[in-house]
């Protein structure tokens, strides 16, 4: 179930703490070096974040949009899934994709995943369903914290093109 951020602060940094540097999370980061501080917004202005809970109240993942309200588009998504493969955190990823383009109605979302990231093949086949393209690739962009560089790949979906129904 997706419920606002903040209202689970402690819980995520909690969950944060435990990953931090567990190798397998190294792609979220997206930087050789980490906060300890898991920051979030206090308002929507700026993005969106968002937490999956399952039925007992323990997080198991985190969305967050980075918002372009003058372009009116998402810039960028952050996720990550606590657990392994879970179809709560999966159902909670969709409906947050379709609230940004449905229920917040914004036009776009683009987002990148650093080439080698798990989540990669999960992208590229929502975007083979339900619509999207990439939008190429740029090679050695980030260092992650194993001291080696990879590429980024990014990607995009128009609310127009986007079909929910498949």
């Amino acid at each position: 179930m997706l419920k606002p951020a903040f209202a689970y602060k402690e819980k995520l940094q909690q969950k944060y703490n435990e990953i931090i540097f567990k190798d397998k999370y190294m792609f979220y980061n997206c930087d050789a070096y980490w906060s300890y501080e898991f920051k979030l917004n206090p308002d929507s202005w700026n993005s969106i974040e968002m937490v999956s809970v399952d039925s007992q109240g323990n997080v198991i993942g985190f969305f967050k949009a980075a918002l372009d309200r003058s372009a009116e588009k998402v810039s960028s998504l952050g996720v990550v899934n606590f657990h392994d493969a879970n179809s709560l955190f999966a159902k909670d990823l969709r409906q947050f994709v379709l609230d940004l383009l449905f229920k917040f109605n914004f036009r776009k979302i683009e987002w990148a995943v650093v080439i080698g990231n798990p989540a990669e093949k999960l992208y590229d086949r929502a975007i083979a369903k339900y619509g999207g393209s990439v939008t190429g690739v740029h090679k050695e962009t980030v260092k992650l914290q194993d001291g080696k560089y990879y590429d980024m790949k990014g990607y995009e979906v128009f609310r127009s093109e986007f079909n929910p129904r498949r």
